[in-house]
């Protein structure tokens, strides 16, 4: 027990630093210090001369067309970065410019895709070392990204899916050792290793973040589109799906967390509007939940029994766990 306090100590040290709540986007700045410590420098001078998201997206789409960036880790992950910054990057209007920025951010996925595993690993740790997740305003910024990025292409996919996990790992010290797409019980472990009432007393701002990871992992995921994802890499039918059982789990702990929060929101400190939207994101994570476990139940009520001796359709519930499902829940 005494370990676990330090931990949390230890954790709640390192997030308090900043305390951004919501994603804030990036500044042009960002964009260009990122640009000018990275192998593409030489070729990006422009971003130097102008403020313009257009011209900056055009700037670095003719760099793709004419195949000018390179094949490998650090150059694809620098062009990566670039897209969610771009895809993020504060400037006036966002409305209007919204669709070219996401069909950048698409493109900037999509240049010289490769899905292999090795590939894979070395380019989100590289996309790690120019986006740093110890700065939770980053992080928040990322997560967003991957949540938005994931279904636009494949490569999108797999990348997005292992940042988010690379970030749960992070927030709860699962232990991985590689960057890849894992099965989606291993998110029962972080789940396991969180305790919410420590986190709601001690850095609330933390479960802000380990909320909207699991969303943004289940959108990538169990609740996305996963078909086209299995198709061209090849996967086992279950690693992208989160079982029923799980998700009830999921459920529970996030009720836990609801209940505690509303009965904290009385509590007039500076910390009301953190409550209020930590409060917001795990309603949201728990509609996505409730509908999968709906889903379920319709259609365990929707299985039909042709074997009656009279002929009829059964109209009973096919529960193999009793005589309803309040299990689930």
């Amino acid at each position: 027990m005494a370990s676990n306090k330090k931990l949390s100590k230890k954790r709640e040290q390192e997030m308090e630093p900043t305390v951004a709540i919501r994603p804030q986007g990036f500044a042009i700045e960002q964009l260009r210090q990122t640009l000018d410590h990275s192998s593409l420098k030489d070729k990006t001078l422009f971003v130097h001369i102008t403020d313009n998201v257009l011209e900056l997206i055009d700037g670095i789409g003719q760099l793709m067309s004419r195949e000018e960036i390179e094949f490998g880790a650090e150059p694809l992950a620098t062009l990566h970065v670039t897209g969610m910054m771009v895809y993020m990057m504060h400037h006036d209007d966002l409305a209007s410019t919204q669709v070219q920025r996401t069909m950048f951010m698409q493109r900037c996925f999509d240049y010289m895709a490769c899905t292999e595993e090795t590939h894979v690993h070395e380019l989100c740790g590289q996309i790690l070392c120019m986006l740093d997740i110890n700065d939770s305003d980053i992080m928040l910024n990322l997560i967003i990204c991957c949540r938005s990025a994931s279904p636009l292409n494949t490569m999108a996919q797999i990348v997005c899916n292992c940042l988010l996990w690379a970030m749960l790992d992070k927030l709860t010290d699962l232990g991985f050792d590689s960057y890849r797409l894992r099965a989606y019980p291993e998110m029962m472990m972080a789940i396991a290793m969180v305790n919410p009432l420590d986190y709601l007393q001690n850095y609330l701002h933390s479960l802000n973040l380990i909320v909207r990871v699991i969303a943004a992992l289940l959108m990538a995921g169990p609740y996305g589109s996963i078909e086209k994802l299995r198709n061209e890499v090849g996967l086992p039918l279950d690693m992208l799906v989160l079982p029923t059982d799980d998700a009830a789990v999921l459920f529970r702990w996030l009720n836990t967390i609801v209940k505690e929060l509303r009965s904290e929101l009385q509590v007039r400190d500076s910390r009301v509007q953190e409550r209020m939207v930590v409060l917001e994101t795990t309603c949201e994570l728990m509609k996505l939940v409730h509908a999968n476990l709906t889903e379920f139940y319709q259609q365990l009520y929707s299985c039909t029994d042709f074997d009656n001796d009279d002929g009829f359709v059964s109209d009973q519930p096919c529960d193999e766990h009793g005589e309803d499902f309040e299990w689930l829940l």
